[in-house]
């Protein structure tokens, strides 16, 4: 009676030793493949209009990825990851020393406007337009919807190359599960 009571446990001890390793080359592999296909998973999660989870996860995953090597754009990794434009713009996370999660930077100022910057909220929704006016030193913010289509369009110049260069199908689509991860991010209740 004594031995059969040992056998159970031996089996007992392999059968939780067992699934504790499955599990865990499971988590291993689920983490691998959202990290791998994180850019097809964000192009297709669903989410609010005016979010961008593309540059949200691009930005935030810049760091893991090779140097870029679409013409004109290069990645600063060293603190806040950016990507800059020809030297004209960046698209980077937020400085902490603004609310914002990202912005872009306009490098050159105009006559009439210097230090432009757009600002974006943690799911990448454009939130406001600051300048200062050149002439009196004002700050000036701007909502407008005509700022918020120029926002857009800086963020496509430089995020759409890279999606469609770099996005890439899984083998096993776990789009389900970066769904549950990371969609409440992008809904209207930010």
């Amino acid at each position: 009676m004594i031995t059969k009571t040992k056998t159970m446990i031996k089996v007992g001890i392999a059968i939780l030793a067992t699934a504790i390793i499955l599990l865990g080359i499971g988590a291993i592999y689920i983490h691998h493949n959202l990290s791998t296909y994180f850019i097809y998973y964000a192009k297709h999660i669903p989410h609010a209009e005016g979010t961008n989870p593309e540059m949200v996860f691009i930005l935030d995953h810049l760091d893991d990825m090779e140097e870029s090597s679409i013409k004109g754009l290069r990645y600063d990794t060293d603190g806040y990851n950016a990507i800059i434009k020809d030297d004209s713009f960046s698209i980077r996370q937020g400085a902490f020393i603004t609310s914002a999660k990202y912005e872009i930077s306009i490098y050159k100022g105009t006559d009439e406007e210097m230090y432009r910057l757009y600002f974006f909220d943690k799911s990448g929704k454009f939130y406001s337009y600051y300048y200062q006016k050149a002439d009196v030193w004002k700050d000036v913010y701007d909502k407008s919807d005509i700022r918020k289509q120029e926002a857009q369009r800086y963020v496509d110049e430089v995020i759409n190359p890279i999606v469609e260069k770099m996005e890439i199908k899984p083998k096993v689509n776990l789009q389900w599960w970066f769904n549950k991860k990371y969609q409440e991010r992008f809904t209207l209740n930010n």
